[in-house]
């Protein structure tokens, strides 16, 4: 029943760690390289990122209290 519990927190987890990851480098590698004709991402999704990377670790944190 825990390795249930812990996969059910565990994989929703990892998946907002890694996209939260990736938006914030995609947001950083388009303000570094520019490409003529096309404007860099917003930086609001540097925040989206931050904040998925936040709730990801935070689901983590809970699925190591919970599951062990």
């Amino acid at each position: 029943m825990r390795a249930l519990v812990g996969s059910l927190i565990g994989v929703p987890a990892t998946i907002l760690v890694a996209g939260g990851l990736g938006l914030m480098v995609v947001t950083l590698y388009t303000h570094l390289v520019r490409r003529p004709g096309r404007e860099p991402i917003r930086w609001r999704h540097m925040a989206l990122g931050l904040v998925f990377l936040a709730l990801g670790v935070l689901l983590l944190e809970v699925e190591l209290i919970v599951a062990g």
